[in-house]
């Protein structure tokens, strides 16, 4: 009986590591990290996948306006206990939906000053997880021939509902996302 019992423990076991978990499929990754000059700034690129949720989308389609915070860190590579901090920032994008004029609006930290506007979902979608080109730091403070590090990491910022909504919108903390901090070395090249 005690064989049998042990023999079933490993095989569920077995089954738990092999299978796919829904918690794993439906979590938020940043994806394809790259970084590179373009002078006069170094600049990274990425996408977030696994963002947006069903009951997100119902949320922001309803009026609730919805803002990422992604986190950037550079350190000069090094050990972890006495690597120098170059940079820690945090940058939003927000969308919000207008639903007198169906229309979505999203800020960018590239442009803070404008919003873009769309009717379509799936492109308002698209600016708020995909950023390209973003600046991270002038070139001119990077030494050539140096390791750097660059980790990013995002985040749905707590949604800021009216207390009267809360009621309605009780959703709102199920759709909450963090992504890992995800890692890229950058060794900046000498100029000549």
């Amino acid at each position: 009986m005690r064989k049998a019992f042990f023999f079933a423990q490993c095989l569920w076991l077995m089954m738990v590591a092999v299978s796919d978990p829904a918690w794993a499929r439906n979590r938020a990754d940043i994806m394809n990290l790259k970084v590179y000059p373009d002078p006069p700034s170094l600049k990274i690129s990425f996408r977030i996948d696994n963002c947006f949720n069903e009951d997100m989308e119902q949320a922001v389609q309803s009026g609730v306006p919805t803002t990422f915070r992604i986190h950037l860190v550079v350190d000069k590579a090094g050990l972890p206990w006495i690597r120098e901090r170059l940079l820690q920032a945090t940058v939003e994008r927000t969308i919000r939906y207008d639903t007198l004029h169906e229309q979505y609006f999203v800020s960018r930290a590239e442009d803070p000053s404008s919003w873009l506007s769309t009717k379509r979902w799936e492109e308002a979608k698209a600016w708020m997880s995909e950023v390209r080109g973003l600046p991270v730091m002038a070139l001119w403070r990077l030494v050539p021939d140096q390791t750097y590090l660059i980790q990013v990491k995002a985040e749905l910022s707590k949604a800021q509902v009216p207390s009267i909504l809360r009621y309605i919108f009780f959703f709102v903390s199920l759709w909450d996302f963090e992504t890992p901090w995800v890692t890229a070395a950058y060794t900046h090249a000498p100029t000549r």
